[in-house]
């Protein structure tokens, strides 16, 4: 009845169901591209266009109706979302090809739109990356793809979906048009940041695989929902021995003293349950069988699988000294050490941290910000300046003198030799013999991959790294790795590499589902890391272990690169500053 009564409006819910669910399908399709995330969406504009005849929307509202129909809240809100309102954002020659322009549509300063030209096509999508809401506008286009300057996220303009770096979710895309020399556009009145892709649910009838997952880090999370974006309707299953849904850990040496789950969640309980996803969280996997193709959890429940993915991560290392198992002695890795670190962080006067690179020197910062006089932060390690490992000296001295004029101290040149103390630590004791009372003490000494549970299962790496293939498939066809565990051939090079990166995590998630869908995509993605204290920002991109020269090229941008490779580094200065 309600088809009959306004077919438009129903039909327009309807077409946009269809779309979803056909989006959904052709992202399963052989149009997918090569280590992209951006598939064919003609099907979708086919529907479209057929729909556009009202015999057939009124048929096939009637038709469909009984299984798109999701509630009347459902519905209520659907129509809310689809007020649309035209805006006239200029000429038709507004851009060239290959530039783009943040438009106003709205009177609010947040109502903004981003319209890039592409092949002499214009498209219209939301103006900010879905990760921290960063204004695109600043960014780069590149082909068909807006990268953001901040994480190097970068979306798709033509569909709205993401294509890379630190995100899960896409931007929405908008209908724009030439009409009479003019570019309008119609856009809701309440524009939203993000726009995630239609997932599948589970339907055993139709597919009857389990694939299972033992991890709940970005790898995890990143590789279900690309399975469920692909279309897969098998059974899947997430191990986390954490207690919490999976989170954004890059987040935890940044903000320890105010971070929470609710802030820097991917997603909620609710988004498991709504995609099918068996998310079994605070277990632990203790043995791998691949025989039998099971796993045996520390509570006795054996799990079958048809593919397994290992996204366990790393574990930070402790430095093996006495009294490294002292009560106020830490290592950052997880909320809970988080909680830990702060009890104890609002009792110190003193603060040791041990290690000189980006989880001890955004921790220190992060501590330094909020506590400011009340607390004395020093930062000890055996190199001769923060982050000389991967930087070289000139440029770890650049951080030096940023954190000293904040009140940090540093002490390079020496190692631990052990910690001092009852219960508690009272001081530690240096290689030259001297002493530094301490309240509090951070372990940021590095991590190691967490891969005991695959020992004499799967070709291991010296360092503990799963070796895979360029699909990310281990020596057992049936087993894939992802995320700080995978140890892949570096496209570029050739070499392997382990790469411990937030972006790749996400990426390599994603590939390992294609891969365990038997797209046999390879993994092709240039690394990415960033790191902000005193809100500046260094941003890494390439991989490379050794360097020849760096290179000021100007004083807002510093380049390490190495001869004939790819840029290693760029340190981005926000503020005008000399670099000496």
């Amino acid at each position: 009845q309600m088809c009959i009564r306004d077919r438009s409006t129903w039909g327009k819910y309807i077409i946009d169901m269809i779309q979803r669910t056909l989006f959904s399908l052709a992202k399963s399709s052989s149009s997918l591209r090569t280590g992209s995330r951006m598939f064919s969406t003609q099907a979708a504009k086919s529907a479209k266009k057929m729909f556009n005849s009202k015999a057939l929307l009124t048929s096939a509202g009637l038709a469909t109706a009984s299984t798109l129909f999701l509630g009347y809240k459902q519905f209520t809100a659907y129509m809310a979302a689809i007020e649309l309102k035209e805006v006239d954002v200029g000429p038709e020659d507004l851009l060239q090809d290959g530039e783009m322009k943040e438009v106003q549509v709205g009177p609010n300063k947040e109502d903004i739109v981003l319209i890039a030209r592409v092949d002499g096509e214009y498209y219209c999508v939301g103006a900010k990356c879905s990760h921290f809401a960063f204004n695109l506008a600043k960014g780069l286009l590149f082909d068909d793809k807006v990268i953001c300057p901040l994480h190097n996220a970068a979306f798709s303009v033509k569909t709205g979906l993401y294509e890379q770096g630190p995100v899960l979710d896409g931007i929405p895309t908008y209908e724009i048009r030439r009409q009479d020399g003019r570019l309008i556009v119609r856009v809701p009145s309440d524009l939203h940041l993000k726009q995630a892709a239609p997932l599948a649910r589970h339907n055993p009838e139709h597919d009857k695989r389990r694939f299972l997952i033992i991890g709940g880090g970005p790898s995890a999370i990143s590789a279900a929902e690309t399975l469920r974006q692909s279309g897969f309707e098998g059974e899947i299953i997430m191990v986390s021995s954490e207690d919490c849904t999976p989170y954004d850990r890059t987040s935890l040496s940044k903000n320890i003293l105010g971070v929470e789950h609710k802030q820097v969640a991917f997603r909620d309980d609710s988004f498991f349950q709504q995609h099918d996803i068996n998310f079994i969280k605070g277990e632990t996997v203790e043995n791998v069988d691949p025989q039998n193709q099971e796993v045996h959890l520390r509570n006795g429940q054996n799990i079958k699988y048809d593919r397994l993915l290992v996204a366990t991560g790393a574990k930070p290392r402790m430095v093996p000294v006495n009294g490294h198992n002292l009560q106020n002695v830490f290592t950052l890795r997880s909320l809970d050490d988080v909680h830990k670190i702060r009890d104890a962080a609002k009792q110190s006067k003193n603060i040791l941290i041990v290690g000189a690179s980006f989880i001890g020197l955004e921790s220190a910062w992060a501590l330094k910000r909020e506590l400011k006089d009340n607390v004395t932060i020093t930062v000890i390690d055996m190199i001769n300046a923060p982050m000389e490992r991967n930087f070289g000296a000139d440029i770890g001295n650049y951080w030096r003198k940023v954190h000293e004029g904040k009140g940090i101290k540093f002490v390079f040149g020496q190692t631990l030799q052990s910690i001092e103390g009852e219960g508690q630590a009272k001081e530690v004791v240096l290689s030259d013999g001297s002493r530094y009372s301490a309240d509090l003490i951070l372990i940021g000494v590095g991590v190691a991959p967490n891969t005991e549970i695959l020992k004499n299962k799967v070709e291991l790496a010296q360092d503990g790294g799963v070796m895979t293939d360029p699909f990310l498939r281990t020596s057992n066809p049936n087993i894939f790795a992802a995320g700080d565990i995978a140890n892949y051939p570096y496209f570029l090079t050739g070499d392997r590499i382990r790469v411990e990166h937030y972006n790749e995590a996400i990426e390599q998630g994603s590939v390992a589902a294609f891969n365990m869908l038997d797209k046999q995509v390879p993994h092709s993605s240039v690394p990415f890391f960033w790191t902000r204290q005193w809100d500046q920002s260094l941003l890494f991109t390439g991989y490379s272990q050794n360097w020849d020269d760096i290179v000021a090229v100007s004083y807002t941008h510093l380049r390490a690169h190495e001869t004939g490779r790819n840029l290693v580094c760029r340190l981005l200065l926000e503020k005008k500053k000399t670099i000496s």
